[in-house]
């Protein structure tokens, strides 16, 4: 598995840099390492236990105290390294003479760090699985038309409605995107973990979208994992406009385009094109769904504004540049490209998978179109 290899790194790191120093019997060192390899094991667990290392079937509350633990490790680990390039900026220090030390002990630092972490974990999980609140962007656009001067959209992104969020979350994520009374609702993929007839009733809630022009979604790679055929008439029976290489000309002019997820070629059907979403489309204000921001290897039509997700905005604050070097250089915000503008969301909901947020919180995306 993918993601074993780096579970077992950062708890032998973890080990040696925390445990191994401390002044307790190997014994008492041992079932320390245990109890770090036991949390650092959660995606064997799932996959033994919940069947499933994507959509593991657990309980929520079993769910969220693993990942509540794992997401502590990950900051645990973080802790350590950071410890440890402290202590090898001392010693270069006290080679020119200087006189720098870390204070406190061994153990009082392990402690320090083992309660810091536990307790981000804790308010990073409570803060991934809440709903979020509402972030208002405005985006500026070359030769706006007058008549589309404040137009305002909501989108939403990487719902992951599954094993942890479920029909009454997303009855609230809908009532909040409701209040603002959007022109357009946009959904940037990945609205699901499972399978059509395991989640029809978690997902009714979208039908309760409202918005003037309508509702229009992409697939993201999770849809394809999970039979993204088979998905498109369940979204379209919820007044889901869904979008896959093709476009929509909207009252005022505006063109709405989007493409299918990069992962969809790996599943036998048509890979992403903005150009022939765009196909015939008139030169006027383009918006172009996209589940992931970066499409390496195809470049995107000139748009005004993409419209993107996937990368969760990197969940961690200092994961932010790892996430953002598999994506194009992007990861949250919005960007300035060489084909036009590109908003990353940082995800309305999250996958299971990995489910802690810090510094990194979870949107409900309003923008606003204004003339440049």
């Amino acid at each position: 598995m993918r993601l074993l290899l780096p579970s077992v790194v950062m708890t032998a790191y973890i080990f040696f840099s925390l445990v191994w120093p401390l002044r307790i019997s190997k014994a008492h060192k041992a079932a320390l390492g245990i109890l770090l390899l036991t949390v650092g094991m959660k995606y064997i667990f799932y996959e033994v236990v919940g069947g499933s290392f994507f959509r593991p079937i657990l309980p929520v509350p079993v769910l969220l105290v693993a990942e509540a633990l794992y997401a502590s490790l990950v900051i645990l680990f973080f802790l350590a390294l950071l410890k440890d390039l402290t202590v090898l900026l001392c010693r270069i220090g006290c080679f020119f003479g200087k006189k720098w030390h870390i204070p406190a002990t061994a153990g009082l630092r392990c402690a320090v760090f083992v309660a810091a972490s536990l307790c981000a974990g804790l308010w990073g999980t409570y803060q991934a699985v809440r709903v979020p609140d509402v972030r208002t962007v405005e985006v500026r656009i070359e030769n706006l038309p007058v008549e589309l001067e404040g137009f305002s959209l909501v989108q939403l992104s990487d719902i992951h409605i599954g094993p942890l969020f479920k029909n009454r979350w997303l009855s609230e994520v809908v009532e909040k995107a409701n209040t603002l009374s959007p022109a357009l609702v946009v959904i940037t993929g990945d609205f699901i973990d499972g399978l059509p007839d395991e989640l029809r009733a978690d997902v009714q809630p979208l039908e309760k979208l409202r918005a003037k022009f309508g509702v229009f979604g992409v697939e993201g790679n999770h849809e394809n994992y999970y039979n993204a055929p088979g998905w498109r008439p369940v979204f379209t029976s919820l007044g889901i406009t869904m979008l896959s290489n093709e476009h929509r000309v909207l009252p005022g002019g505006l063109v709405i385009g989007g493409v299918t997820d990069r992962a969809s070629s790996r599943f036998g059907r048509s890979g992403p094109s903005p150009a022939q979403a765009f196909a015939g489309a008139p030169a006027s204000p383009r918006i172009l769904l996209a589940h992931q921001p970066y499409l390496e290897g195809i470049l995107p039509a000139a748009v005004d504004l993409q419209l993107s997700g996937h990368t969760h905005g990197g969940s961690l604050f200092f994961l932010a540049p790892l996430i953002a070097h598999y994506n194009g250089g992007y990861v949250r915000g919005l960007y300035t490209t060489e084909n036009g503008q590109l908003y990353v969301s940082s995800g309305t909901g999250l996958w299971a998978g990995f489910s802690c947020r810090l510094g990194v919180p979870s949107e409900i995306t309003q923008i606003i179109l204004k003339r440049r």
